[in-house]
This record gives C-alpha cells, structure tokens and sequence, in this order.
C-alpha cells in the first residue's frame, strides 16, 4: 500500500517538475492528485483537504526545487 501511495505523489510532483516556479495554475493538478492519495492512503479527506490548502499558500510563488 505504501508503494502505490509513494508511486501517486512521485506521479503528482513530476507535474511541478518542468516549471520554474509554482504558481495556481500548475499547482492546482498537483495538490489534487496528493490530495487524492492521502485519501487513498486513508487519510480523513478533512485532513487531506487542509494539508493541501496549506501547502498551497506556503508554496505560491517559491522556485521548484530541482530535487523533485
């Protein structure tokens, strides 16, 4: 169960990949599909549905890491 959720935010993240910065528009499709699998993981949508929201103020506008 632990690959195929690592295996969905490997997937979700190489979106972010080809940007330079992260902005509404690509990190919208990204924070989704993370979204997603924590939700697949079983993690209380409320939870998944939070995490993303702040993840999203604290990542618009920063450089994508070349790490992803």
């Amino acid at each position: 169960m632990l690959d195929n959720s690592s295996d969905k935010l490997d997937s979700a993240l190489h979106v972010l990949k080809d940007h330079g910065q992260i902005t509404e528009i690509n990190v919208a499709a990204t924070l989704k599909e993370v979204r997603r699998a924590l939700v697949d993981a079983d993690v209380n949508y409320k939870i998944a549905k939070e995490f993303t929201n702040v993840v999203k103020e604290k990542a618009l506008g920063q450089d994508v890491l070349n790490a992803l």
